[in-house]
């Protein structure tokens, strides 16, 4: 059984990957189509808007597929898509690749999760959750930083190339290790939008979104940030990629630890504070190796603290279908990664990359007076019959 749930994580790894490489070899994908900085960050907004609005619909749509069927179809989409990404000759196919790539990492992600609880015993499903989740981050510690140095070895087609591989690792393992598993009671698409009438459910979800658009409006440009201010080649990037990526682990679980002790509004509050002065403080700390290393370092940990944040908080809104509200979640990660990097995109061909960090601070000290101005309105109106089960949203918050 652990050996499956690691051949889940791998197939996570690659999804992983995939989706957050790309960033790392933008300014590559630039000049070998000759097209500009912000027209190729265009393969990032379209991957993460396919996949924000492909999830909860593919999820629909496959609800009735054999999961062990669809782990498969949803490797062999992804690996497929890559190899057409590599060998694409222009950027409208290369973005059509990328629309397929993101169908098969939205197929993958929850289907893996649920696959990961099936099989595992009752006394170890969280476990098993937690080593697929481990595989979707590790990919921002290993997998991009690695996929990094091959682009700049070999060429940004082999980086796609070796996430290619990944996933049909991942493929040929479930092939040859996976039993049959019957697929679960299908929740139609309607139904799963549903949760989207319960007001502090979708504000959770608009946070999440708000705060993932701040983030990448830089995060897209991490890698021409660093060689623009600290003046590092390929290499110095991907190592200090990979501190922000060991900073972000380490960051999930100080959150995860935080949200238990202190609850969610604290925690929340603690992390925005961090990350908006990281984001502020960026063109000039960033203007040497060591200031670079520990801004991000710092941004990364206030970052990723955040996401189980919120999963705790739409867990605890609705506790019996965690499934469904942590894949609207997700699609709201992706969704504000696709608007933070279109954003970024259109700020960065008319302003400069100090801007662009100065508009993100700016945009999560926006996004923290929002949450404590709904943890102070959840106070005050609670919708009838209805507990948020967040008792921490009204601790220690100003009396009127």
């Amino acid at each position: 059984m652990r050996f499956r749930i690691l051949v889940l994580a791998l197939g996570a790894f690659a999804v992983g990957t995939d989706g957050f490489v790309i960033a790392g070899i933008l300014p590559d994908i630039a000049d070998s189509m000759g097209i500009s900085l912000a027209l190729a960050g265009l393969t990032i907004t379209t991957f993460a808007l396919v996949y924000a609005f492909g999830a909860p619909i593919l999820s629909a749509w496959a609800g009735a597929i054999e999961r062990r069927l669809l782990l498969l179809i949803s490797l062999l989409v992804l690996t497929a898509a890559n190899l057409l990404a590599a060998l694409a000759p222009s950027l409208p196919w290369l973005l059509a690749a990328r629309v397929l790539a993101a169908v098969g990492a939205a197929m993958y992600t929850p289907t893996a999760s649920a696959v990961a609880a099936t099989l595992a015993p009752a006394q170890y499903r969280g476990r098993a959750l937690a080593i697929v989740t481990t595989g979707l981050t590790a990919s921002t510690v290993l997998g991009v930083p690695l996929g990094i140095l091959i682009g700049a070895w070999i060429s940004w087609q082999a980086t796609l190339v070796f996430v290619a591989l990944l996933s049909a690792l991942a493929l040929l393992g479930v092939l040859l290790l996976f039993p049959h598993v019957a697929a679960p009671m299908a929740v139609p698409l309607r139904a799963r939008l549903a949760f989207l009438k319960r007001p502090n459910l979708l504000m959770a979800l608009v946070h999440t979104l708000l705060m993932l658009i701040g983030i990448q409006i830089v995060a897209t440009y991490n890698r021409p940030l660093l060689q623009q201010f600290a003046h590092l080649d390929e290499v110095m990037v991907s190592a200090v990629l990979l501190l922000f990526g060991v900073a972000g682990v380490v960051g999930g679980v100080v959150g995860g630890y935080s949200v238990d002790r202190w609850g969610s509004i604290r925690t929340l509050v603690g992390g925005l504070i961090p990350l908006a002065a990281a984001l502020l403080l960026l063109p000039w700390t960033a203007i040497t190796l060591l200031g670079a290393a520990l801004t991000l370092m710092a941004w990364g940990m206030a970052g990723w603290a955040l996401l189980p944040v919120q999963q705790h908080r739409l867990i605890s809104i609705a506790p019996d279908s965690a499934g469904i509200v942590l894949s609207l979640n997700s699609s709201a990660i992706y969704l504000g990664i696709s608007a933070g990097s279109a954003l970024g995109s259109l700020l960065i061909q008319n302003t400069s990359l100090s801007v662009l960090c100065w508009v993100a601070a700016a945009w999560e000290a926006s996004v923290l007076v929002l949450v404590l101005v709904s943890a102070r309105a959840s106070r005050r109106v609670e919708p009838k019959g209805e507990s948020n089960n967040e008792s921490d949203w009204t601790v220690q918050l100003p009396a009127d």
